[in-house]
């Protein structure tokens, strides 16, 4: 019997258009009325997801940053995952030499380094990765940038120093490129000099970079503990490489068709693709075993 629904959004639960579709929203309002939890499992912060949480009114707990914040259905923390600020200058000189405009991001806004034009330059690279369509131009997408809802959370510091002033929790660091080659490629390097971290990816375009624990599938562990809730309890659905802990770790796990071929091949069932409903049509099949199951009780 599935007790929790946990999905990641981008590339999943959302559409290509950023939206979470009405028979997704269908499934995941019928999954409450049968006392099924749902959690939102993603790479996004808080600042970003609960404007998307109010929109579709989704009563619904969070797990954040890849697994660094946690944060109930009233999205009080439940538990946090930092890197630790010593290793920031280094890793920061790392991913500046490597060409890259690091984001850091806090859990209550996301702070950024250096002038408008870099900050303006990195959103459009955002934008750029989460158009799966490859159709948006750089000047297009810095524009779309501008008005977009991580431009909102954006703190603009003229430099690391002054960041690090500030003393902030970093939570998660993510930077974004259309050369995908050396990400690649830089993925592999960051990973032998900082063995302490998460080096991971969403999309071939970016890097995202955690602490050692702050994995998705950790978190969901630590979750769904306190829940008292078994691993073959959990539905997980997920796209990309910063999903493939909750792959390893969670049996029922299920992967839209459009999703990364590491994630596709651990998953339980290839389901639809993001624009096809998959992530609904499974919940509603889901909850009709739950059904049959509690019938045959």
């Amino acid at each position: 019997m599935i007790k929790l629904i946990a999905s990641d959004m981008d590339g999943t639960l959302f559409n290509s258009n950023q939206e979470i579709s009405p028979l997704n929203i269908a499934a995941i309002k019928q999954a409450e009325k049968q006392n099924v939890e749902f959690m939102i499992a993603t790479g996004r912060s808080l600042d970003t997801i609960a404007v998307i949480a109010r929109e579709y009114q989704l009563n619904c707990s969070f797990l954040l940053l890849n697994g660094a914040e946690i944060r109930d259905k009233d999205k009080n923390i439940i538990n946090t995952i930092n890197i630790d600020n010593n290793i920031l200058p280094k890793l920061y000189d790392t991913l500046i030499g490597m060409g890259y405009i690091p984001e850091f991001m806090t859990g209550e806004n996301t702070q950024i380094c250096g002038t408008e034009d870099t900050m303006y330059l990195n959103m459009g690279y955002r934008m750029m990765c989460l158009d799966r369509s490859h159709t948006l131009t750089l000047e297009e997408a810095i524009e779309k940038g501008k008005t977009s809802i991580f431009m909102k959370n954006m703190v603009r510091n003229d430099s690391l120093e002054d960041m690090m002033a500030k003393n902030l929790p970093i939570r998660k660091m993510i930077v974004f490129s259309p050369d995908l080659d050396q990400n690649a490629r830089n993925r592999d390097i960051l990973r032998e000099n900082f063995p302490e971290l998460s080096i991971l990816s969403s999309y071939p375009d970016n890097i995202e970079i955690n602490a050692k624990q702050a994995q998705k599938g950790y978190g969901l562990m630590q979750a769904i503990e306190k829940m008292g809730i078994s691993r073959e309890e959990v539905a997980v659905f997920g796209d990309g490489l910063n999903d493939l802990s909750m792959f390893e770790l969670f049996p029922n796990c299920y992967a839209p068709a459009n999703a990364e071929y590491e994630i596709r091949k651990r998953a339980k069932e290839v389901i639809p693709t993001n624009n096809d409903d998959g992530v609904g049509k499974k919940i509603f099949e889901l909850l009709y075993k739950n059904k049959e199951e509690e019938a045959g009780r």
